[in-house]
């Protein structure tokens, strides 16, 4: 069963860490919370209790013989970004995103330990220049979206999302087991509070059938690739396009 955690367990765990190593309360510490309320700047990640709590996060690593690639979005070492958490807006967080388990996965300041956020208190996060943000299923415009996190490719009228996700296929070895990550993102247009599943050009161009011919003839003249490793960028430069025939 996951184990939960609060900042307290987590703050007498680094305090204990760094015994004899702290430094006494003076006014310059005061002084510079002072001026960072004034200022309405964020306090750091580790003065905000409110934003370390949840079960803890295990690897993959101790199950398998071996894992090949990881399960991370772009990277598998921390990335720093922000996170609106429970109503407030946290800056300058190293975190990772787990997408095959649709997870933010925060680590505790100087400790090893790693955190599974509450989903539910994440309304979007952003990490590496991407914006995720959180669909609930069922609401008033999620439509057929299973509830998760989306990264927001384009922003306007029509948007584009991607739902970035990866599988872990399992390989029995005579060693062991062993185990791969492979990708295995979707892509989705969302037009007048209705969201259409793109994977390809005919899907595109069904989804946006109200200019269908304004958007062929910039087909036509563009040259677009629909491939697998160009199709996400085609996407965002259609959809942009049409939001210029607004």
């Amino acid at each position: 069963m996951p184990r939960l955690y609060s900042f307290a367990f987590f703050s007498l765990l680094a305090a204990h860490q760094a015994a004899g190593q702290t430094p006494a309360p003076d006014s310059s510490f005061l002084a510079a919370a002072t001026a960072r309320l004034a200022s309405r700047q964020m306090l750091p990640p580790e003065e905000n209790p409110h934003l370390y709590s949840g079960t803890e996060y295990t690897g993959y690593e101790k199950s398998y013989r071996l894992v090949k690639g990881h399960q991370f979005f772009q990277s598998p070492d921390e990335q720093v970004g922000a996170i609106f958490y429970n109503g407030a807006l946290y800056q300058q967080v190293p975190l990772l995103y787990d997408t095959r388990l649709d997870q933010v996965v925060l680590k505790f300041p100087q400790t090893p330990l790693k955190l599974k956020l509450v989903n539910e208190k994440v309304s979007y996060f952003t990490v590496n220049r991407h914006t995720f943000v959180r669909i609930v299923s069922g609401g008033p415009t999620a439509g057929a979206l299973s509830t998760g996190y989306y990264d927001v490719l384009l922003n306007g009228p029509v948007r584009v999302l991607a739902k970035r996700s990866k599988k872990l296929l399992e390989k029995l070895t005579p060693t062991g087991v062993e185990a791969e990550f492979e990708e295995a993102n979707r892509f989705y247009l969302e037009k007048g509070g209705q969201f259409y599943p793109i994977a390809s050009k005919g899907a595109l161009l069904a989804a946006l059938a109200d200019r269908k011919k304004e958007v062929r003839q910039y087909l036509s003249t563009q040259k677009l690739s629909f491939s697998k490793s160009r199709q996400e960028e085609a996407f965002v430069q259609v959809a942009r396009y049409y939001n210029t025939l607004r």
